[in-house]
Order: C-alpha cells, then structure tokens, then sequence
C-alpha cells in the first residue's frame, strides 16, 4: 500500500509542533494557554483535525510567530477545508441514530471500497483537491458503521448501480463482495430496486435521523445540498418511503447482489 500523501493540513500541524517547540511549551502547556483540551492540540499537530481560522489566529498570538501560522493556514490548508455543506453534514452523520441512504447509479459512499471509489471520484474533472486525499476522506466516513454505538443505516440502490461498470470487473466483483458482507451486519440493511421497476422519481440523497431533529443531504451534479427545514426534510421522506416500496426485502435484495457477484466474478 502507498504511503498516506501529506496533506497542507499535516504539514501545518508540523509547524506548529516546530512552534511550540521554539516557544519552549509542551503540547499540554501550549493547550492551557489556549484554553483548550490538550487532545484537541494533538489532533492539530497530527493533522486529524482542523482547526477554525479564529483558533489558528489565536495560536500564533500565543506563540509569537507573527502571524506565520495563519498566512500558511491560509494558502495551503484552506483550499484543502471541505465545503460547509460537507463539514455539516460529516457532524450530522457522525451523531445520528438512523440514516437513509437512496442511490441510482453508482454504490453508496458509506459502502465503497477504495478502488471503487478512487475509480468514481477520478471521473469528476473538477476537483480542486487531490483523488487520493478525497478517497481517504471517503473511507474515513465509514467508521461510523462498526462504532461502538452504529447508527442503522437503510441503503436503497437501484440495480443499475449493481451492473453499471465502475473502474473493471475486478474493481466490481471486489465492491460487490463488500456491499454483500455490510448487508448481513445488524446495523445494515440493504435493498434493491429491481431492474425493470417503472419509472420512479428521486435522485440521490441521504437523511440522517438525530435525537431531535432530521438532517437530509441532496447530492447534486457540483456538491451536496443540506436540509434543514422540516417541511422539506418531511418531503424528502415521503419520496424516501415511496422509493423503499419499490424495493425487494432485504433478503431478496441479498439474494440479487449474490447473483450480480456471481456474474462480475465470471
């Protein structure tokens, strides 16, 4: 396996490690300055999580460098910061009880393999950060599903996402293999809707049910679209029900992705 690329967010972490040093304070030291859990600090400095520019401002205040650490968060970490959309909506499904997950044409990202998703994240020409970062982040998603505490999770998938060839037939057989192992575990259930179902509408979307609230998450053609409003979230489950109806139950729906395995094997 290749060795995780550095991203601008492990770099700066590195001089900010370099800055702590140089001021002669310790993770923990530095953190008290600051106000802030010292785990918090060392998820800064490993590159595991990104901090908010107003924290980047503080620490070079702390640490007398000028305002180094902003200027680099600026021009190198800032164009690798996901979207709001998609920070809000990671928070969202990381906290949910319950997520919905309809898809037509290609495998949910919460069930892809890596070369499965490499393979689909290499068809959008428009990416301003590089594959193999998106694709980390993607498979990163999926701890959520083997937690401690696992939401349910109900992925819907058209057959044509089944058939539709991404990458090779290896690339398929290897994704394929993946969704029928996920959709024996307790927390997943897996349906399909079988080719030769009549035209339906629904393009895809998630929604992830929270203690208080649901949160519903559009993928359109550039980027995701999140929902809030409850009267639109209520009709992005309507839609979400009708579609489920048309599925087979999950036993037949294994039975299916057994088969297409079968036939991606051959």
């Amino acid at each position: 396996m290749a060795p995780k690329r550095e991203t601008a967010l492990d770099a700066w972490g590195k001089e900010l490690a370099y800055a702590c040093e140089a001021a002669g304070l310790t993770g923990k030291q530095f953190a008290e300055a600051l106000h802030v859990a010292p785990s918090t600090v060392s998820q800064w400095i490993n590159g595991r999580r990104t901090p908010h520019l107003d924290d980047v401002k503080r620490c070079d205040e702390a640490l007398h460098t000028n305002g180094y650490l902003a200027r680099y968060f600026e021009k190198w970490v800032t164009p690798e910061i996901p979207t709001v959309w998609t920070d809000r909506w990671l928070s969202a499904e990381a906290h949910a009880n319950m997520i919905h997950s309809y898809d037509l044409a290609v495998i949910p990202g919460l069930l892809q393999t890596p070369d499965y998703a490499r393979a689909v994240i290499r068809f959008n020409r428009h990416l301003s950060i590089e594959v193999e970062e998106l694709v980390r982040r993607r498979i990163d998603r999926q701890a959520i599903l083997s937690d401690e505490n696992p939401p349910m999770c109900v992925f819907v998938i058209d057959e044509y996402a089944l058939r539709r060839t991404v990458g090779d037939s290896k690339v398929m057989f290897d994704q394929l293999t993946r969704v029928r192992e996920l959709a024996q575990w307790p927390n997943i259930i897996v349906k399909i809707v079988p080719a030769g179902t009549e035209y339906y509408a629904g393009g895809p979307f998630m929604i992830a049910k929270l203690d208080r609230c649901e949160i519903a998450n559009l993928d359109t053609a550039l980027r995701g679209q999140i929902i809030e409003k409850p009267e639109r979230v209520a009709e992005i489950c309507r839609v979400w029900e009708d579609i489920r109806e048309l599925a087979l139950s999950p036993k037949d729906s294994l039975a299916l992705i057994e088969a297409v395995v079968e036939e991606w094997r051959a």
